[in-house]
């Protein structure tokens, strides 16, 4: 398991296939400056797509020498997220990016019949933590995609997030269910569901994981508070992956422990059939090049 972001930046160096990334919509200084610390660190081959004339004007502006990535000429703003789409999908890249472009569009790329990287199953979000003091990342899904989860759709959240663990090498991820508390009550379904959940896992039904639900935050974080309240945890204090009940809990908990815990983040895009980044527009370029070193760790062997 990885200690920090840099550790995970490290591994993604010694991948045995150097991978390819499709940038789409590239005419943007902070998304060149990234692709140039890309090549700077030699992490993957860079395809950027997007407006040719507008790249390089841009790139000359910023000092950048683009000689070494890959330029693809789509002047169409709202074919971009297409053709980029499509250098994944037709396997001449391994993992899509976004870039500056509309998130709609963009999604629409992804989901598209044809070019697209549609599995049949839904889009999650899965985000990776660097918090001063823990001693390994944590993981955290879904606090960006699914609003308000049914217990059909945690499974298949689950599924993607687990898959994605199962690839970076950590084989029986210890899975906290999060709700208010450890009590199993119909006034607070996410309760019932961690229940449901719990009991799926034990009937093999769940990829190989220790999976623990319903469970507190301060629980899942903390052996104390675990010990204070009389419950025997296999996860308290050693959690790699937080599914949290909705959107709004996850949104809140991520933030928190970016702006109060002074985290690190990372997230991509799961259940396609290649990773997608979709960094945050205030995200740092070091933060978005470490969602693509953990996006190209994702895709696998």
């Amino acid at each position: 398991m990885y200690q920090n972001f840099d550790a995970m930046i490290a591994a993604a160096k010694q991948l045995p296939v150097k991978r390819t990334v499709c940038i789409a919509g590239a005419a943007d200084p902070k998304i060149l400056h990234m692709a140039a610390e890309l090549v700077k660190e030699d992490l993957c081959h860079v395809v950027l797509v997007g407006d040719q004339t507008e790249i390089e004007a841009q790139a000359h502006d910023q000092g950048l020498e683009l000689s070494a990535v890959t330029l693809i000429h789509e002047k169409d703003a709202a074919q971009v997220g297409r053709t980029a789409a499509a250098q994944v999908h037709n396997g001449a890249a391994d993992v899509l990016v976004k870039g500056k472009m509309n998130t709609s569009d963009f999604l629409r790329a992804v989901l598209d019949k044809e070019v697209g990287l549609r599995t049949g199953d839904k889009l999650s979000v899965l985000t990776c933590y660097d918090v001063p003091g823990q001693k390994k990342l944590f993981f955290l899904t879904d606090g960006g995609m699914i609003v308000a989860p049914t217990l059909e759709e945690k499974v298949m959240i689950l599924k993607n997030a687990v898959g994605v663990l199962h690839n970076l090498g950590i084989a029986r991820p210890k899975v906290a269910i999060l709700s208010a508390n450890e009590k199993v009550s119909p006034s607070m379904p996410s309760t019932v569901d961690a229940a449901e959940l719990c009991a799926m896992a034990g009937r093999g039904e769940l990829p190989e994981a220790v999976y623990e639900g319903p469970i507190a935050f301060d629980v899942a974080m903390r052996p104390d508070a675990a010990s204070a309240k009389g419950i025997e945890s296999r996860v308290s204090g050693d959690v790699d992956l937080f599914l949290v009940p909705n959107i709004e809990t996850g949104n809140c908990l991520g933030k928190s422990i970016g702006y109060f815990g002074g985290g690190q983040t990372a997230g991509i895009v799961i259940g396609a059939s290649r990773p997608v980044v979709m960094s945050s527009r205030a995200a740092s370029i070091k933060g978005k090049v470490t969602a693509i070193a953990w996006a190209l760790l994702a895709c696998g062997n």
